[in-house]
């Protein structure tokens, strides 16, 4: 008997032929993922036809996912996983908030969030002491996903699978690993071509305006993500609603691809020679499977093209003491006064724009400067003058920078080219909506409603301190003329961008 079975074991180790086929049946859910991450990049083909390819690797738990999908084609009709990051999306210009189901939305605040850590720890445990961290970005017009390390890395494992499999066939002349391995890749480069991939991907139109979104997993969570759309950029509100409708020929094409993954599980029970090869190509692309669907990315790879606001790129709140008002009384009629001048300037249309080399739109009143500073030497009115930088080449975690301060530290942009970015450290939550506020009209507000739910409206028994209170009935009341002024000079900035490079 225990001959026997040291014979039996010894056999299987040499030659594991029979759990080749359980193996293809595990992991069918990473295989979903990773052509999630990795599916939209086009090539194109003759005329107006293009084909989508992505560099998914074979590996276990194809076959199982070829039935899975099988089941979705029939059910939903759905390819794309659901969101794996709960977070909202809000429309600034209402407040209003949605629940994001898109998966490339949800991944882009992981990412982000795993790539800029957020130092709760107090002072005295040797910590930063942050509560908050707000990043703002301009949206880029749509174009293609980056092609990046993982890009690469999907194609460099197909490489080395039929390397692989080609090293029995010449040594042993047994060319059913190559085989199976060619048919594998075949029927995963179809399954990652169907058109309803990257329909269900980006199910969102593009805008043919400016508007102003954020994104956030909601109140007690540490980021938020703020992006500037402009036209031709994704509109993310559409986006994170995921309304694309299923294409019919995904379920007749869903079948046959379940019968041929059946056909190849059949093939690999018949395999009794050289089976660690074939499970060592399942095993490297299982290895490729995972890295794609857990590692992060730049948003650039999503075809997310963004890059960071330059007068306020990141505002970071900090727990620390503060010397509230007496009182929360303010002039709103003065405040008011004190915004005529861009009130005026905001309700003038620009004179039609010549047709002629370099030319600039022209208009009745020039932009009030200090709408362009922000600085109180040019008429900034004092409630909305923002906080002032001290430049400093490098903060460690180590060192806190002192408060109420611009500090300027390198990181990572956006879209992972390394430059020094501006990041004003404000006190509190409070604090950092407000610095947000100044810089993105109605952005700070429709944040205070995640934070401190209060309607779209100022409600005074939902905010404590009086100096928030001043701020907060300012904002409220003066919210229509500073966002129309602040788009108008966005307008004009984009205007200007060409001249000036």
């Amino acid at each position: 008997m225990a001959t026997t079975t040291t014979d039996g074991l010894r056999g299987q180790w040499a030659n594991p032929g029979d759990i080749l086929s359980i193996l293809l049946l595990i992991g069918g859910d990473i295989v979903q993922k990773a052509i999630a991450q990795l599916v939209g990049y086009k090539i194109r083909l003759y005329g107006n036809r293009s084909l989508s390819i992505a560099p998914v690797a074979f590996s276990f738990g194809w076959a199982a996912y070829g039935f899975s999908s099988l089941l979705s084609a029939v059910g939903d009709m759905r390819l794309m996983p659901a969101s794996d990051c709960p977070s909202i999306l809000l429309n600034c210009s209402n407040a209003f908030a949605r629940q994001n189901k898109s998966w490339v939305l949800g991944r882009l605040l992981r990412d982000h969030e795993i790539r800029y850590e957020v130092g709760t720890r107090s002072r005295e445990e040797g910590g930063r002491a942050e509560s908050i961290r707000i990043d703002i970005f301009n949206l880029l017009p749509v174009s293609s996903p980056s092609r990046d390390f993982v890009w690469w890395l999907g194609w460099v494992t197909l490489l080395v699978q039929v390397g692989i499999s080609v090293i029995p066939w010449v040594l042993y002349d047994d060319w059913g690993i190559l085989m199976v391995t060619l048919c594998g890749i075949f029927l995963v480069a179809a399954t990652c071509a169907l058109p309803q991939w990257t329909q269900e991907k980006w199910g969102g139109p593009i805008l043919n305006r400016g508007k102003v979104t954020c994104l956030t997993r909601g109140n007690g969570h540490l980021h938020i993500m703020v992006f500037i759309g402009t036209k031709g950029s994704w509109d993310l509100e559409s986006l994170a609603n995921c309304t694309s409708m299923p294409r019919r020929e995904t379920r007749w094409v869903s079948l046959p691809l379940a019968v041929l993954w059946t056909c190849l599980l059949i093939s690999v029970s018949g395999l009794q020679e050289n089976a660690w090869f074939l499970i060592g190509i399942g095993a490297i692309g299982m290895l490729q499977n995972v890295f794609a669907a857990g590692t992060p990315r730049e948003s650039g790879a999503s075809n997310l093209h963004m890059t960071r606001f330059s007068r306020a790129p990141t505002i970071i709140g900090r727990r620390e003491n503060y010397r509230d008002d007496t009182d929360a009384k303010v002039d709103l009629d003065e405040d008011l006064k004190e915004l005529t001048d861009i009130a005026v300037w905001a309700s003038e249309k620009p004179l039609p724009v010549s047709q002629g080399f370099k030319s600039i739109p022209t208009k009745a009143n020039p932009m009030p400067r200090w709408l362009d500073s922000m600085a109180s030497s040019d008429g900034t009115p004092e409630w909305l003058e923002p906080l002032r930088p001290v430049h400093v080449d490098q903060v460690t975690k180590s060192t806190p920078s002192p408060p109420h301060t611009l500090t300027k530290i390198p990181e990572c942009s956006a879209d992972g080219n390394t430059e020094s970015s501006e990041i004003v450290y404000a006190t509190g939550v409070h604090g950092a909506l407000i610095e947000l506020e100044k810089w993105v009209p109605t952005a700070g507000l429709a944040m205070a409603q995640i934070f401190f739910p209060a309607g779209l409206k100022y409600n005074d028994e939902a905010i404590r301190d009086n100096v928030h209170k001043k701020f907060w009935q300012r904002a409220y009341h003066t919210k229509s003329i500073r966002k129309r002024a602040e788009e108008k000079r966005r307008i004009e900035e984009e205007t200007r961008a060409p001249i000036e490079v």
